[in-house]
């Protein structure tokens, strides 16, 4: 998609009259370096798993993958970031060269910018698994020269490529950022080296990590106040768009979320090294505005604009944005959820003119 050394940035700002948009930069980028491949087998031993693909060839996934995302990135071209990403983040890259006519040229230019993934490691399950995922741990780079240049941050990125009917595509990227980054947990691998995988509806303690979802969509839809999640900054930044949402209405229309059906609904789970395990997921939530009165009106915010072909200037009674999302977080072994890093992008917006008087 479109990428670069973000994670999703929010700008949100709405009143009747001048309907601002939320402006999300969901990124997503990568690149790699490595788990063990098998361990050698030792004469009369049981032979070692064999995983489901080698760390040669996950290399060469992601290598692939940035060749393409830069393309895409540099042509603009949703079709051939198709070939590269899929589900919940294709779905939020799409949405975002809709928008870029009503970005700023400037931002879309970093974070469009060419990119590399460095220092990764592979997390891959063994085949006898049956999953159809591997995780990478990796960093951003800008690409100079056609090689690594200065890191994006000290951030850590966490990738999941799922293999589809026409190869592997990128389905997932959040971060841990800031000092969250130290709550980045281990992964727990097998003696050959092979990332264990947590069954997405077992719990571990109160909560499976099939939950997080719904916790992360919950503090959109209610502001989380009996949230299990532990307080973290993606956490309060969930919090905000529930508390901020009727902010520069002045009292003239309606505003509230509600949970929707989500673009994938991947929930990707690994053991972590203490028993609990690491989450990526997809969400979604929609925001409705709806203006009060005859003499009141939603106008669309100019990176709304984009999404509604039939005269996005009118003046509108009602709007709808529909919201993708992905999170990571983190299971502990007592079965405490923290979410660490949530990204969101428009990726719809649904709008009706006030009717002729």
């Amino acid at each position: 998609m479109a990428h670069s050394a973000r994670s999703a940035h929010i700008s949100r700002g709405t009143r009747i009259g001048v309907f601002a948009a939320a402006v999300l930069s969901a990124a997503a980028s990568l690149t790699a370096c490595s788990t063990a491949d098998s361990a050698p087998e030792r004469a009369g031993a049981a032979p070692a798993e064999r995983p489901l693909l080698t760390k040669a060839e996950a290399n060469k996934v992601v290598d692939a993958y940035q060749k393409v995302n830069n393309q895409a990135n540099e042509e603009r071209s949703a079709a051939l970031m198709a070939k590269a990403e899929g589900g919940a983040l294709l779905a939020m890259d799409k949405a975002y060269f809709t928008q870029i006519p009503a970005l700023r040229k400037s931002e879309v230019e970093k974070n469009l910018a060419p990119f590399l993934y460095v220092n990764r490691t592979f997390y891959i399950p063994p085949a006898s698994a049956k999953a159809d995922w591997f995780l990478v741990r990796t960093q951003g780079a800008q690409l100079t020269h056609g090689k690594p240049g200065k890191l994006w941050s000290k951030d850590v990125r966490f990738l999941v490529f799922k293999r589809s009917a026409d190869g592997w595509r990128m389905v997932v990227a959040r971060d841990f950022e800031g000092a969250d980054a130290a709550k980045e947990p281990h992964i727990a691998l097998d003696k050959a080296g092979l990332m264990k995988l947590a069954d997405p509806a077992a719990k571990i303690g109160r909560t499976a990590p099939s939950q997080l979802p719904g916790l992360v969509t919950d503090l959109w839809v209610t502001g989380g106040p009996n949230t299990a999640l532990a307080d973290t900054a993606a956490r309060r930044v969930g919090r905000s768009w529930y508390t901020e949402r009727a902010d520069n209405l002045d009292g003239h229309a309606w505003v509230d979320f509600k949970k929707a059906a989500p673009h994938a609904g991947d929930v990707f789970a690994a053991r972590t090294a203490d028993g609990g395990a690491l989450v990526l997921s997809d969400s979604a939530v929609d925001e409705t505005f709806l203006a009060k009165d005859l003499q009141s009106y939603i106008s669309l915010g100019e990176t709304d604009k984009p999404f509604v072909k039939r005269n996005p200037d009118a003046r509108m009674d009602k709007v709808v944005r529909h919201y993708a999302q992905t999170e990571i977080g983190v299971i502990s072994a007592d079965g405490k959820p923290a979410v660490y890093s949530i990204g969101t992008q428009v990726t719809k917006v649904d709008a009706t003119p006030t009717p002729d008087i």
